[in-house]
Order: C-alpha cells, then sequence, then structure tokens
C-alpha cells in the first residue's frame, strides 16, 4: 500500500523545498501541503528562498491541496487533516509547534526535520548556535514528534563535519544535501514497519532560542578566534559601534597583537585593513557596512572619524556591558 503523507513545511525556505522535492519523488502519495501562512513566513536560518522556493504552487498544480492555517491546531483543522487518513506527517521547517491531538492523526508516525544532532541544539537557528559554539560537527535529525521541543524519538541521522570558514548558509547547504537522501529511506521503512526508534530520554541535550540582536554585538575582551568565527559565520551581521556609528562586519582575519594592548585599541590603521585588539591576539577588518550605507573598506571610516592608532574604538555602552578590561 502506497503511503499517503501530509508534508508541512514554510514555502520561503530552500530547506523546505528541498525535502518536498525528495519526498515527491519518494514512493509514496503527498495528500496535502501545510504551509505557513504568508505574514508569517520568516526563518532564523540562512537557508531562504532562493527565488525556486513556491514549492506549494507546483503542488496545487498536481491538485495536492494546500492549507495554511493561523493555527494547525484547531479543532476544525484537525478533523480536515483527519479526512484525509494519512500514514504519515513529515516537518520541515514548519513554525508552529504542533499539539498531541493533531500529532495522533496520522497511522504510523509525525515525524520532523531538524538540522541539529539531537539532543544537542534544540530549538531554533541550531546551524548558527553550533557554528557560534565552534562544534566539530553539525548533522540532521529526523525524529518522531511529541508535544515538546524536538524530544521525541530519533529515527535517523546524519553527521557533517564543520569547516573553519563555514558561513550558516555553507554549511546548512552541505546538510540538506546529506539530509535529503534519508526521504526515501524513512518512507520504505514506515511502509515496512520497520522505522528504527531510539528514545532521548535520560539523554544529555541543550536548547537555543533563536538569535538576538545583542548576540551580534562584538566584544572586545573575546578571543580573537572566537570573533573571527563569529564574524564568518554570519558575514555582513556582527557590528561594532564606534562613536555612535554602527558597523557591520563584512570579514575578519586574526592578527598579531605583540604589545598586549587593550582590547579595543586600534593597533594599525591602512588600506589593507584595520586591526584592532581583542582578547588573546588581534583582528583585522578591511571592509564594514554603515547602517545607513553601502560597504566602505573600515580604514578609510576610520579615517573620516579622525581615528589613528592607539585610539579606543569602544563606546561608552560597550565598555558598560563588557565583563573585562577595555581600553
Amino acid at each position: 500500500m502506497t503511503l499517503r503523507v501530509v508534508y508541512f513545511g514554510s514555502s520561503q525556505t530552500v530547506f523546505s523545498r528541498r525535502f518536498y522535492e525528495a519526498l515527491s519523488r519518494a514512493s509514496c502519495d503527498i495528500v496535502a501541503i501545510v504551509d505557513v501562512p504568508p505574514a508569517k513566513r520568516s526563518s532564523t536560518n540562512a537557508a531562504k528562498d532562493d527565488g525556486n522556493s513556491d514549492y506549494p504552487r507546483e503542488a496545487a498544480r498536481r491538485s495536492i491541496p494546500v492549507y495554511e492555517p493561523d493555527n494547525p491546531n484547531l479543532p476544525e483543522f484537525v478533523e480536515t487533516l483527519r479526512s484525509l487518513k494519512p500514514d504519515l506527517f513529515l516537518a520541515v521547517g514548519y513554525m508552529f509547534r504542533l499539539k498531541a491531538e493533531i500529532l495522533a492523526v496520522p497511522r504510523i508516525v509525525s515525524a520532523n526535520v531538524h538540522a541539529s544532532l539531537l539532543p544537542a541544539y534544540r530549538g531554533r537557528s541550531p546551524v548558527f548556535w553550533a557554528l557560534r559554539h565552534g562544534e566539530p560537527y553539525s548533522g540532521l535529525t529526523i525524529h518522531s514528534m511529541d508535544d515538546r521541543l524536538d524530544t521525541g524519538d530519533l529515527l535517523y541521522q546524519v553527521r557533517v563535519r564543520t569547516r573553519k570558514d563555514d558561513t550558516v548558509s555553507s554549511l546548512y547547504a552541505r546538510i540538506i544535501d546529506r539530509g535529503v537522501k534519508l526521504v526515501p529511506r524513512l518512507i520504505a521503512d514506515a511502509e515496512r514497519g520497520r522505522l528504527p526508534r531510539k528514545s532521548q530520554a535520560g539523554a544529555p541535550g541543550s536548547y537555543f532560542s533563536a538569535a538576538k540582536e545583542a548576540n551580534f554585538r562584538v566584544d572586545w575582551s573575546r578571543s580573537s578566534e572566537e570573533l573571527r568565527r563569529w564574524v564568518v559565520t554570519t558575514p555582513g551581521q556582527c557590528f561594532i559601534d564606534i562613536r555612535a556609528n554602527r558597523l557591520f562586519l563584512q570579514d575578519a582575519r586574526i592578527a598579531a597583537n605583540p604589545k598586549r594592548a587593550a582590547p579595543g585599541t586600534l593597533l594599525r590603521v591602512a588600506s589593507a585593513g584595520c586591526t584592532i585588539a581583542a582578547g588573546g591576539s588581534a583582528l583585522r577588518i578591511v571592509m564594514v557596512r554603515p547602517s545607513s550605507g553601502e560597504p566602505m573598506p573600515i580604514s578609510d571610516f576610520c579615517r573620516q572619524l579622525g581615528l589613528s592608532v592607539g585610539d579606543c574604538i569602544i563606546d561608552s555602552v560597550a565598555r558598560e556591558t563588557s565583563p573585562k578590561e577595555v581600553c
């Protein structure tokens, strides 16, 4: 018997589209698409719409019903899905938490795809947090859903080694490439009644919420390697404030701090970039983007403000929030 599958996703994301495409090639019948309403199609991951993610429209051309409920847990919508007699739910990047009543609808399992090696990095932005913390591996888990967040039985996992210069986007791309290969295996094992389940109960795990603005403010007292990783992971998002001007860092490389100047001290101003003391050593920054403007060399910006070697670039607000010695 061919399995009947309801697919939950967010049509803004490449993440959801790629898994939908894999599911559409698998030996199953997709009997409905459940999409996030347009007003709530936001994502904290970097695998966002590349212009080809409108899979619900393609599904509609195949006469697959597409739903966009504001609340998928309402009884009337649960009954709508129950009437489809699904065998399996597959959720990828869906932004709503599904409660017990709707999760009990499919005959076999309600499964979710999460871009981490559960039980580590439950919650939001798992690839961002794995890179931010310098993990040697990230990956992807397909797990059964319960009424908590990312705590259901593990079904399948793939491990992906991180790289020194990974961005969230580049790591997501490799994770997706590996992860979509699990879809036909999921369908085949579900059809045969052979889903491999491993409980997460009692396993040490971690949970993270979505990144906030404060997570992108550069604290020069942190190690230069940590700060380099922050900037490389999310280029153009980490920022510094210099004399009430916010600058978003486009790049960062480790540099020397031979005189052990205090964090935040400007060590060098040159066309090749500015070197700024950090914890342990220093960072060399070449390009920045002002909050209202186009990317520009940071050396040009420093010269415009009359900054020179030895000056402290940390605004008073940043000094007050830094727990360590700064210039």
